[in-house]
């Protein structure tokens, strides 16, 4: 269905609830936040703390924003100890049971798609926080092939969780900074992606950017069912991160265009606490005009 503003249809515009996670408020208070900033989905995003009561939680948000869209990215939801899903790490008793609970999510809020970071090629803990965000730090080295291993048996799992489910899973793309990405070149996405047809990719369009690699990363712009939308410049000319700035104009976002189901994916905002609402509603009404106008 193409997007018509005289319609009801509207594309799935939509910001992590990290971002206000960032800024220390609760997943109710986060989602009610996006409510009335005007955006129609929320991504369920990896920055909350645990909270009590969660599935009640997620019942009420369900209950008072029957209209909201939802997506999952993880690891949500929370644990009670700050913890890093790595996918390269395989279905460990703690992998299987987040992966579980996403899906759990997933049902429950009837999420469109769930996503994780795609794996790395060491175990993970927590580094200093930058713009509210946290790029972790890396432990314990995991050999390359006990990596694949890993991720080949996380994403059969979790494929196995989306048919039942009904969500599309996807992975994300990463930069090579403090932690080095288990999948990163194209030829390793490629052939991800031949093992397993039914995975779905979640474009990080900040991460490639910083990397120069935007390019390379709309060659699977066919697998695509959810975009993280934010700008960044490469990182020899910022912080050496993806910057996770607003976006700039829409000159910056008309790679979209290649992409022909842009209109049916969730497209969701990702920013620090560098970026005010203000800033975030600008955008919103930049991503929506260039849309109308496809």
């Amino acid at each position: 269905m193409e997007y018509n503003p005289k319609s009801d249809f509207m594309p799935f515009i939509g910001l992590s609830t990290s971002y206000f996670a960032f800024q220390g408020l609760g997943i109710f208070d986060s989602v009610k936040k996006i409510s009335e900033m005007g955006f129609n989905t929320a991504e369920l995003g990896a920055a909350h703390a645990f909270e009590k009561n969660m599935w009640k939680t997620l019942e009420k948000i369900k209950s008072e924003f029957p209209k909201m869209n939802f997506t999952v990215h993880g690891l949500f939801p929370p644990l009670k100890e700050k913890h890093w899903f790595n996918a390269s790490l395989g279905l460990t008793k703690s992998n299987k049971s987040i992966l579980e609970d996403m899906f759990k999510t997933a049902k429950l809020m009837n999420a469109k798609c769930v996503t994780i970071h795609s794996g790395f090629l060491s175990e993970m803990h927590f580094g200093e926080n930058v713009r509210g965000m946290n790029y972790g730090k890396p432990g314990k080295q995991i050999p390359r092939e006990k990596a694949a291993k890993g991720i080949h048996e996380t994403i059969s799992f979790a494929l196995k969780l989306a048919e039942k489910t009904g969500s599309d899973f996807g992975i994300e793309n990463n930069t090579r900074g403090t932690l080095t990405p288990a999948i990163y070149s194209r030829k390793e996405f490629s052939e991800l992606f031949s093992d397993f047809p039914k995975l779905g990719f979640l474009l990080d369009m900040g991460h490639a950017l910083a990397e120069n690699r935007l390019e390379k990363m709309l060659e699977f712009k066919e697998k695509i069912v959810q975009m993280h939308v934010h700008y960044s410049r490469p990182k020899s000319q910022a912080l050496k991160l993806d910057e996770h700035a607003m976006l700039p104009s829409k000159e910056a976002i008309a790679f979209m265009k290649g992409i022909k189901q842009i209109k049916k994916i969730p497209l969701i905002f990702e920013h620090g606490t560098d970026t005010t609402q203000e800033q975030v509603l600008r955008e919103k009404a930049l991503l929506e005009d260039f849309l109308q106008g496809l």
